[in-house]
């Protein structure tokens, strides 16, 4: 009976060492290999800091343009009205964001084409009709450096931004009307826009710019309105 028990007994160890200590050593194995395993890499660091670069299309609209040509044409004894044809345009950018919410720009605008036409005639004299008369054509170009401000940090970002720079502009006085001339002055940008990432590389970028412009430039303030593409490295 004493052997019985022995051998019963020892049956059970082996057992049990058999069983219930490689079970053990499994499971602690795998818990280890759950503590250990790193993080898996992020996909939406869309705030990272780094360089960006994009392109942009859009048009502008002149505010002053066509009112100063209305009283320049009411001096010389025109009646009529006159119409603007806004032009379309492109530009380009580089950056850098150097913090989730600040980034800091150099942008690049260029708008040719724009018309203010005329139609009319001279006071009291009907016979003189203007039948669509281009006297003025416009072009600008614009270098600023921008900051820009990120209200949000997820994949739809608007922001705000400010910025000055130089504004290159050459108006073409078709008619001999005393409003032509060109050259280089000072303006300032302020405006804002929404950012929204297809991949945290690829961002549709969407942007309304008010130009304050100064000097020889001073009428021509405008409001930009662009839709472009950043690649963010």
């Amino acid at each position: 009976m004493l052997r019985l028990a022995v051998f019963a007994t020892t049956a059970a160890c082996v057992a049990f060492l058999f069983v219930a200590v490689p079970a053990q050593a499994e499971e602690i194995e795998t818990e280890s290999e759950t503590e250990t395993e790193p993080e898996p890499a992020r996909h939406d660091d869309y705030d990272r800091t780094g360089i960006y670069a994009g392109i942009d299309f859009g048009g502008t609209f002149y505010l002053d343009v066509k009112d100063d040509l209305d009283e320049t044409l009411d001096a010389l004894g025109l009646s009529g009205h006159t119409e603007e044809e806004e032009p379309l345009g492109f530009g380009a950018r580089v950056g850098y964001r150097f913090l989730p919410n600040l980034a800091g720009e150099v942008q690049f605008q260029w708008y040719s084409g724009a018309k203010v036409r005329f139609t009319g005639n001279v006071l009291g004299d009907p016979k003189t009709q203007f039948e669509q008369t281009t006297f003025l054509k416009l072009e600008t170009l614009t270098l600023t450096g921008n900051l820009k401000a990120y209200l949000l940090t997820g994949r739809i970002q608007p922001f705000l931004l400010a910025g000055g720079g130089l504004i290159h502009h050459d108006t073409e006085d078709v008619r001999g009307i005393g409003q032509g001339g060109k050259g280089d002055d000072f303006t300032g940008r302020f405006g804002g826009g929404i950012d929204l990432y297809f991949n945290r590389n690829v961002v549709l970028v969407l942007d309304t710019s008010y130009l304050l412009t100064t000097g020889d430039a001073d009428h021509l303030d405008q409001v930009q309105i662009s839709v472009g593409i950043n690649y963010r490295f």
